[in-house]
């Protein structure tokens, strides 16, 4: 354990001991590629549909199907990382991979919970505003561990957040008139 982590005052200190750099990992992928990939379905199939179904088959799709393929192939790239190891490192990994990108991509269905209905997708104001808050958490929080700034973290997360969701949603406006 380096020493900016026993001198860290902040609450970061308490993530990076409760979790291994495996986990962490796996955790922290599993965030972010589920937010980006998540933001990208909603904003493209959105603009192509009244039907709330359509999303909520296409994002539980998404999780079942992305899931599992990500923490099996972050479980394998870990086994192919270092041949010799035989810990647990990739498992915590694509534990971490599979439950934060699950976790993180069935959020976005809560707007359904309480009003059956497409606004909140459409508008892209839910799937944008929860995209920026958890990307805003993942990115101060890893800046903090790393003692790096959080500016370049925020500042890249959020162009490529508006890469996808604009060229999403255009590519959704434009198939929508076929």
């Amino acid at each position: 354990m380096n020493s900016s982590i026993r001198t860290n005052p902040t609450n970061t200190k308490n993530m990076k001991m409760m979790l291994n750099n495996d986990s962490r990992q796996g955790i922290f992928f599993g965030i972010n590629s589920g937010i980006l990939a998540t933001v990208g379905i909603i904003a493209g199939l959105s603009q192509t549909t009244n039907n709330p179904m359509y999303v909520v088959i296409s994002v539980l799709s998404l999780a079942i199907s992305d899931c599992t393929a990500e923490a099996y192939s972050m479980y394998l790239s870990k086994k192919a990382e270092i041949l010799s190891n035989n810990t647990n490192a990739p498992l915590f990994s694509s534990l971490g991979v599979f439950l934060a990108k699950c976790i993180s991509m069935l959020v976005f269905l809560t707007p359904l919970l309480f009003d059956w209905n497409i606004k909140y997708f459409k508008n892209l104001w839910w799937p944008s505003i929860y995209s920026i808050i958890v990307l805003l958490i993942v990115d101060y929080n890893l800046a903090e561990m790393r003692n790096e700034s959080k500016t370049q973290y925020i500042v890249n997360h959020m162009i490529l957040l508006s890469i996808i969701v604009i060229s999403t949603k255009l590519v959704g406006n434009v198939l929508s008139k076929y």
